[in-house]
């Protein structure tokens, strides 16, 4: 598929200042990084692989089964400087470049990905053409800028999820989409999709 085939968007909590991407985590890692802001190697979390942020509340609902997914049962809202979000839409590299050795190294440090967006059933999206949602992998070079300086605020929203959740199954889709983030349409700028 091209580039031409979909629409990429960026749907996100942000303010000014900062960006808000989800990571799902297992309960050890989760309450860590609470409790210090960061994440920390004695919980488990490792900083020698690739971490993927996703600023789409929708897409973390689908990869992690609302939170009740084995080692993905705690679902952070993490909110990264604005600047570092900026620069990550700017020195990335797609998914589907990373083997090709024309690419400087310095934009091997991040790849961007466009997966199929999700709405509140965690379902592809109907009836709106292809939507594809950014997924971030922020790569072993980066990991720790990430960790600590990036990250101004980590927040559980595990309880937001399982209440989503709950509400569907009683069959209130309305009440569910109530309890969504009110998340709008990032436009970076200075990288057009």
């Amino acid at each position: 598929m091209t580039d031409n085939n979909y629409k990429k968007i960026i749907r996100a909590v942000f303010t000014d200042d900062t960006v808000r991407v989800y990571q799902a985590f297992n309960s050890k890692i989760a309450d860590d990084a609470i409790l210090n802001q960061k994440f920390t190697l004695e919980s488990g979390w490792s900083d020698n692989r690739t971490t993927w942020i996703k600023p789409s509340f929708c897409w973390i609902l689908y990869r992690s089964g609302y939170g009740f997914k084995h080692n993905q049962e705690r679902i952070l809202a993490i909110d990264i400087k604005r600047e570092a979000f900026e620069y990550i839409l700017e020195n990335h590299i797609d998914a589907h470049e990373t083997g090709k050795s024309a690419i400087p190294s310095s934009k091997k440090k991040i790849v961007v990905q466009w997966d199929p967006e999700r709405n509140i059933s965690i379902s592809k999206l109907d009836g709106c053409g292809d939507i594809r949602s950014i997924q971030i992998g922020v790569k072993k070079a980066k990991i720790k800028e990430y960790n600590e300086q990036w990250i101004q605020a980590i927040t559980d929203v595990t309880p937001i999820a399982h209440q989503i959740k709950k509400e569907l199954d009683k069959g209130d889709l309305e009440k569910a989409k109530s309890l969504l983030p009110d998340e709008l349409v990032y436009t970076p700028k200075n990288v057009r999709f």
